[in-house]
Parts: C-alpha cells; structure tokens; sequence
C-alpha cells in the first residue's frame, strides 16, 4: 500500500491511497470517525436563562460547538470547564464563552447561541469531557470520506470542444485530442462534472484499488 498527501488547505486533507480494497477504506473512514477523541460539552448546569431559547434547546446547542482540543494535554474522559455569563440586551455568540484553560476554546467564535432582551440574563456552567464518536456524532472531530480514483476512458474519440464548453472551467483538460480531469484528486462537484460527461457518452474507468481518502475538520482537531 502507498499513501501519499495530495492536498492540505483550509481544514481539508486530502490522501491518495493505492493498492487497497474498498473494505479497507470504509474501516479506515469509520475507525477515524469513531476512535479519535475530541472535546465536547458533555454536561451544561443552568443557573439562569432568561432568553427565548428553552433549556433543552439550549444545551443541545452547546453541546455541538466545535471545541478546540488539545490531544497532548487531554486524554480520553479528562474534562474541563467552560462558563458563559451575560446581561442583555444584545445578542449571545461562543465568542462569549470562557474556558478555564487558556489552551481551550470554541474554534468558531460567530456561533449564535440566543438571543438577550433589556435585564435579560444568561449564566451556565458546561463541562466538556474527551469522548469519542462511538458515543455521540458531537465528539466526531473529522468528517471522512472516500472516492476512487477515476479517469477518462480515450480509447475512442469524443466531441472535444462540446464537452469542455459545458464542463466548468478548468475542470478538464485536452491533450493530444484526449481529455483528461484537470485535477484527478479534486473530488469536489464531482458527480456534477460525471453528468455532464455522461450526457456526452464519456466512458469513466474507476479503480478498484486506488482511493481518495477525504478529511475535514469540525473544529475540534486538524486532519493532520
């Protein structure tokens, strides 16, 4: 087997694995979905909440913030504390949520959590404990996926000119009279780009032994 980055910007990795098996590839994605522990809000005690927003809502809410974590220092079931405390009017963002440790916080600091009146308050208590995503979708750090490796059957010809005016802009390339992806691991809008292709009698080869592995990250962790 041979794993190589071929993409790693904005949150998103990218990974061409070659000389496996789609069995192989669906226990990859789940094993790093289920077994990578990450922080979350696994405990909210509410002294007061005055907005519109219920209680039950409410820490259902709080417990699907993303929580930076610091995996050295955490390990699975350690837990800390995060308080939020305020007065209205005026609206109730994550960037209002303190951490006792320096080290944590809510990656997304525009997260609306609800919305204070005049003298409304908000003050609660919420306890964030590594956990992993066998327990609950809000300790999964990463969303994974997984496409193969697909490339454009030339052995016949094909209307060159009709199909790149179609296709979206440097999605597609022609060498030599034969077309190929302008970017084989772009998997983004794919199924859009094989539509189109398909309407036109493109003939796809997909393998079955080398993958794309996709990560993105929630908030919690990198893909690194």
């Amino acid at each position: 087997m041979d794993v190589k980055k071929v993409y790693d910007e904005n949150g998103v990795a990218k990974y061409l694995i070659k000389g496996t098996t789609p069995t192989f590839m669906n226990t990859l994605r789940r094993a790093i979905m289920v077994n990578v522990p990450c922080l979350a809000v696994d405990d909210v005690q509410i002294y007061e909440n005055d907005s519109v927003v219920f209680d039950e809502m409410l820490t259902n809410r709080l417990g699907l913030l993303p929580i930076k974590t610091d995996a050295k220092t955490y390990k699975a079931g350690d837990t800390v504390k995060l308080v939020l405390e305020k007065t209205g009017p005026g609206i109730v963002t994550s960037k209002d949520i303190k951490c006792t440790d320096p080290k944590i916080e809510i990656t997304d600091k525009k997260i609306l959590i609800t919305k204070l009146g005049k003298d409304q308050n908000i003050k609660l208590e919420m306890t964030a404990r590594m956990g992993s995503g066998e327990e609950h979708a809000r300790f999964q750090p990463i969303i994974v996926s997984y496409n193969e490796v697909i490339e454009i059957d030339n052995e016949k010809g094909y209307d060159t000119k009709a199909i790149v005016a179609e296709m979206p802009k440097g999605s597609i390339e022609v060498k030599a009279g034969k077309l190929f992806f302008a970017d084989p691991y772009n998997t983004t809008n794919q199924n859009q780009h094989l539509d189109i292709l398909r309407k036109h009698n493109v003939k796809i080869k997909y393998s079955t032994t080398d993958f794309i592995l996709t990560m993105e990250s929630t908030g919690q962790l990198t893909p690194k």
